[in-house]
């Protein structure tokens, strides 16, 4: 897998994303750092497989991320997923229920805590 992807990926690296559907540990997982586009900004995709449901990923602009999405590949498009007999385009995280004003607040974005899917929410289905 390592000679597909740039010096700018990371491979097998580590990221707070599980798998939204089943919450296991991801596999083959990929770190992009977008970084240098914009001054003094965290910025990152983090992609992985979970071996049941797939490919995974979200991204990270200096602040957990609001939402995960199924991907067909890592870096690719958003896939169709179908959990429980509704179809899901993605899965919002606890930083996304937050309210505004702690969501301002400086947190380090690779706090697992915020990227939990937060089932309370449901996930955003396909209208």
């Amino acid at each position: 897998m390592d000679g597909k992807f740039g010096s700018r990926d990371r491979v097998q690296a580590s990221t707070p994303m599980r798998c939204p559907v089943c919450d296991r540990e991801l596999e083959d997982t990929l770190v992009r750092d977008i970084g240098g586009v914009t001054a003094n900004l965290f910025w990152q995709v983090h992609a992985g497989r979970c071996p049941e449901h797939g490919w995974f990923q979200t991204e990270v602009i200096s602040r957990p991320p609001r939402e995960i999405f199924p991907v067909n590949k890592p870096f690719g498009a958003a896939r169709r997923v179908v959990v429980d007999g509704r179809e899901v385009f993605s899965f919002p995280t606890v930083w996304d229920s937050l309210p505004r004003e702690q969501q301002r607040a400086r947190v380090d974005p690779l706090d697992a805590r915020y990227w939990q899917i937060d089932r309370s929410r449901g996930e955003h289905e396909v209208y």
